[in-house]
Formats: structure tokens, sequence, C-alpha cells
């Protein structure tokens, strides 16, 4: 006889087996434990350098107005109380400080007879390239000592028979040119290169030279700084290799000769002495 179950009552239920108990000991435990705070640290270092942080970038900066069409930049501003420094690691010897310097200089002295030439020599700043190591020899605005020496002038200033070496005070001279206290050479009172020397050779034996002579009428040139916006810095393409920057120190301390100081520069950059 077949067995009929019936369908109203519910079929009954088989008891779950019990959850075996694990038993572990302290050490794996604690193994254990150790395993789960390295993963989180894991997770933590991977997951913040898949998903980095969002940080939210900062307002830009307003621009500046620019000029209209065909209205010139806004000239700089002349600075007093400023002095030229280059860094040798950052030069490259370009030049383009002596040419720019040159060009404007023979135009504004002596504009026929340079108007289709480029001369070097009307420049007042001189890149010198020795063995791996560029000096760039300029005036540096020398003093002497009251105490020390008697005058508070520039030695070539203290020399020179004609005082034609002065310094033309801020509010005269010509802007972009001399003035702002800076020295400049009256070209009236120059005896030149042929009668005179006094200021080059006391600034060669000393310092350098940062005295230069034009090669048509022989007259001194020293850097009058533009009258205290050097058209060398703007001219510059190396933007720490020429520097305009604010009188720190005494000029007398780091005015040096070329030579000697291409032998410091390359021992202080390379730690050895050239061999050449």
């Amino acid at each position: 006889m077949n067995r009929v179950e019936r369908r109203d009552k519910e079929p009954e239920k088989k008891p779950e087996p019990k959850e075996k108990e694990v038993k572990i000991s302290r050490r794996e435990f604690l193994g254990m434990t150790g395993t789960g705070v390295a993963g989180l640290v894991i997770g933590g270092v991977v997951g913040s350098q898949a998903f980095p942080k969002q940080v939210q970038a900062p307002a830009p900066a307003p621009e500046a107005a620019a000029p209209a069409a065909g209205e010139a930049p806004a000239a700089a501003e002349p600075k007093a109380g400023y002095t030229l420094i280059f860094d040798p690691v950052q030069c490259t010897g370009c030049m383009k400080c002596a040419r720019a310097c040159a060009e404007k200089w023979s135009a504004e002295l002596l504009p026929e007879q340079t108007k289709d030439t480029v001369n070097l020599e009307f420049a007042r700043i001189r890149p010198m390239r020795f063995q791996y190591v560029d000096v760039v020899d300029m005036c540096y605005d020398c003093k002497l000592m009251d105490w020390a020496e008697g005058s508070d002038k520039a030695p070539c200033q203290a020399v020179c028979p004609e005082e034609a070496i002065v310094v033309i005070p801020e509010g005269e001279g010509k802007v972009g040119f001399y003035g702002m206290g800076y020295k400049w050479i009256d070209r009236e009172k120059c005896l030149g290169a042929d009668k005179c020397w006094r200021c080059a050779e006391i600034c060669e034996d000393q310092f350098g030279s940062g005295i230069s002579f034009d090669p048509i009428e022989k007259k001194a040139q020293v850097c009058s700084r533009c009258g205290g916006d050097p058209e060398c810095v703007k001219n510059c393409p190396e933007p720490l290799a020429l520097q305009w920057v604010p009188v720190g120190r005494n000029g007398r301390y780091f005015a040096q000769q070329p030579a000697p100081m291409a032998e410091l520069l390359y021992r202080k950059m390379y730690n050895k002495r050239r061999t050449l």
C-alpha cells in the first residue's frame, strides 16, 4: 500500500548541526591580529596612492591688464640704492647683456657713427670666458672709507684730475640712462685714454676693471646703472644670472680682478684647482 503524505502537515525540520568550536592559542591570536593590522596599513598606503586626496587648487591671481594695441608696456620704476650681482652657476656667457648695453650707449652717445654697427667696446659690462667659468666684469660701485682713506669717494673718482666722474643725485640726469645717485662721466671734462688713464689704472690694479673707453672718442666709460633701470638685466635670458638687488654690502669686499675671481669660483664650484 502506497504511503500518502498529508500536505497540510508541515515537514519536520531537521536540527542544524552545531558549529564546531575552534580553539586557538594566544600566540595564534596575536599572529592573526598583527597580520590584520599590517593589511590595514598597507591597504591605507596603497589606497592613498591609488586614490589621492583631491586638493583644491588656489584661485588664480588676477592678471595685470594688458596694454592696449599699439601701446608700449609700462617702463620699470628706476630704483636708487641698488647694485648688480651675477651668479656664475646660472651665467652661460651668452654676451646678450654686453650687446644690449653696447647698442643702447652707442646709439645714445654717437648715433651717426654707430648706426650700422654693433661694437661691444661701448658696453659697460663684459662677460669673460675662462675654463668652465664665466666672470662678468663690471663696475661694482666701490667706495672708500672716510675713517681709513680720508675720502668716501670711489677710487676712480678720487684720482680723476678733472673731476669728470660725478654722482648724479635723484631727480637729476636722464631717465633710463644716468641719475638716481649713480656715477656718471662728464665727457666734456674727461681727457680720454690718450691723455690720462688714471681711473682705469687704479681700477685695473685693484678691482678689475669696471672702467673702459669708447672706441671712437676714447672717453672713459663707467656703468651708470642706466639711472636705476639697467638694460643688461632686462636682456639677460637666465632669470638669476644677473640680478638688480638692494645694496647689502660694501662693494670693495667682493670686487676682484677677473682672473683671481675665476680661480676662486672654479675651486668653489668644482672643488679643485684649474689645470690650465
